[in-house]
């Protein structure tokens, strides 16, 4: 990341991750294990944990300073070639945009709501987006974000899929402008190690039902976006 950062002009800082090996997970205040398990359908993976409580930690440390916008970035982030350009551009429109994901896994369903630099645009997804690699915090999603994702029931990703619960917009780029997966091996695990963490299937009737609900509440979420984003546009 140091070599890849040093190309951008970007003033950065390391933030020390935390190993969720270490921690005594039953004795987190900021963890409900109770929670995640409902609505995750597993238990606790302690890489999770370290995960999720890393990124809350990236936040803090954002917040402590006087930036007025936020770049967090996961250990095996990359960027396109006009990179730069793109956040300069994403900071003209920052009404339009509490949070901006740059990397994801699926598309999103994007409707687009603003033409940024080259070929990209600025959409309200309609659909699960996924990842955590590369995200664009205001400070007031971050203000949010930092209270209100309090305790862990959740991975981070799919807990940050969820912002519009808080009042906030979050948005993506489309085409996706940074790789979501760069082919380094994740420290959270594999498909198979992470087979482990898995309820027996009646016991994940309850995450099921939590996640159809997340899906019908985002795609009502999101068309109210999409018409108070063009609304605006057009007064």
């Amino acid at each position: 990341m140091k070599r890849r950062l040093s190309r951008q002009p970007i003033q950065w800082h390391r933030v020390p991750a935390i190993d969720g090996h270490r921690l005594e997970l039953s004795a987190l205040e900021d963890v409900d294990a109770a929670g995640y398990g409902w609505r995750h359908g597993k238990s606790l993976n302690p890489a999770e944990v370290g995960c999720y409580l890393s990124h809350l930690r990236a936040l803090d440390q954002f917040l402590r300073s006087d930036a007025e916008y936020g770049l967090l970035l996961e250990d095996d982030a990359a960027f396109p070639a006009d990179f730069p350009g793109l956040l300069e551009r994403l900071i003209e429109v920052d009404h339009l945009w509490d949070l901006v994901k740059l990397s994801g896994f699926h598309s999103g369903t994007p409707i687009h709501i603003e033409q940024l630099a080259g070929p990209y645009a600025l959409a309200v997804p309609l659909s699960r987006h996924m990842n955590a690699n590369c995200i664009l915090y205001s400070r007031r999603a971050a203000e949010v974000l930092s209270r209100r994702l309090r305790p862990m029931s959740l991975p981070f990703d799919h807990a940050l899929e969820r912002a519009w619960l808080h009042g906030l917009k979050p948005r993506i780029v489309t085409p996706t402008p940074c790789p979501a997966d760069t082919g380094m091996t994740s420290t959270i695990g594999d498909r198979a190690h992470l087979k482990r963490f898995k309820f027996p299937m009646l016991r994940r009737v309850p995450a099921m039902l939590f996640r159809l609900q997340t899906e019908m509440l985002r795609l009502a979420f999101g068309v109210r976006q999409v018409a108070t984003a063009f609304g605006t546009r057009v007064r």
